[in-house]
């Protein structure tokens, strides 16, 4: 089975190609050639820009794919292009979404394929939808053979995640220098985070899976933890306890308005994900890797590469203006009720 990953080196889709490759299937990626380093044993690199298309059909020449999985897409114009580019070309073609798009506030507590799209908050999550939108429209007129997936909060080995930043080090660092870390809202609202390795199998999973065409699918752990839960998990993972201070998601959408959108829209609201449609499709999907193993992960991660254990200047800035803001309400609340 030949199967082309357009992008391939990132979170997400470097678990999917080394699950790709162990179940013995011939891997492709196609970008722009920089980051050799991440690009495994036994994977084809057709170097080339997918934003543009005549680089894109000078790689792919006479190729030929029972899946393409677009890592990369954005804007409906990319959906556009891309069917341009694959019709004919692909068996397959693997929209990667968000489920940033489900409705914002849910109005149930768990959230299916079913449950609307809509999201007045995250720009980001609307054009998703939108590339869906369009996805779906060729995909009719065309006769264009696609799959929907909604990935949800994804890390891998070397993530952090929080609602501040997960790349990188950086609330970790805060926790270890005995720093306030900043929970929206009351922490008991439930999030879920997903291993990329647990994703991978459901994803690789329905590739070349012709049952799945038309279809939409999130893929997501099934644990479902208060942010309260997590910040105190990761602070275990690196022998400390964490100063949380909880401050209200408006409130910190007011002082940080560049966190609103991904906040308001996203992370503020519980997010429990009902996975049996894609255990319906993919019978082996069974995530394996809760938090607390996925964070001893990245501290092992860390402790490999302990030149990356820096503190995120942008984000320290950024929680320190926002904990001196709520210092100065509190305070002015506690003298107006004394």
């Amino acid at each position: 089975m030949r199967v082309l990953f357009i992008g391939g080196t990132g979170n997400i889709s470097t678990a999917c190609t080394h699950r790709a490759l162990e179940r013995n299937m011939e891997v492709f990626h196609l970008n722009r050639g920089n980051r050799p380093e991440k690009i495994p044993a036994g994977v084809r690199s057709l170097n080339a820009d997918i934003r543009k298309p005549e680089e894109v059909r000078r790689a792919l020449s006479n190729h030929r794919f029972d899946s393409v999985v677009q890592f990369l897409g954005y804007r409906p114009e990319h959906i556009e292009a891309d069917v341009g580019l694959f019709e004919g070309v692909t068996e397959q073609y693997v929209f990667l979404s968000s489920a940033s798009a489900y409705r914002r506030p849910s109005r149930f507590p768990i959230i299916t394929e079913s449950t609307p799209l809509a999201n007045p908050y995250w720009e980001y999550s609307r054009l998703k939808i939108a590339c869906e939108e369009t996805l779906i429209r060729l995909g009719k007129e065309k006769d264009f053979p696609y799959t929907i997936i909604r990935p949800s909060h994804t890390y891998d080995d070397g993530w952090i995640p929080s609602c501040f930043g997960s790349a990188d080090f950086g609330i970790a660092w805060r926790m270890l220098a005995g720093k306030e870390i900043v929970v929206p809202g009351d922490g008991q609202s439930l999030w879920t985070l997903t291993h990329a390795s647990d994703f991978a199998k459901g994803l690789v999973g329905l590739l070349g899976n012709p049952s799945a065409l038309g279809e939409a699918f999130h893929i997501t752990s099934d644990e479902a933890l208060t942010w309260d839960t997590i910040h105190s998990t990761i602070g275990a993972a690196f022998g400390v306890t964490p100063k949380l201070v909880h401050i209200p998601s408006d409130y910190i959408a007011r002082i940080a308005p560049e966190r609103a959108a991904g906040l308001l829209g996203d992370k503020a609201t519980s997010a429990i994900f009902d996975n049996s449609k894609i255990r319906r499709f993919v019978p082996d999907f069974r995530p394996a890797i809760g938090f607390s193993e996925g964070i001893r992960r990245s501290a092992a991660w860390y402790d490999e590469h302990p030149q990356l254990k820096v503190p995120n200047a942008a984000v320290n800035e950024e929680l320190d203006r926002i904990l001196g803001y709520w210092a100065k309400a509190v305070a002015l609340t506690e003298r107006a009720n004394a």
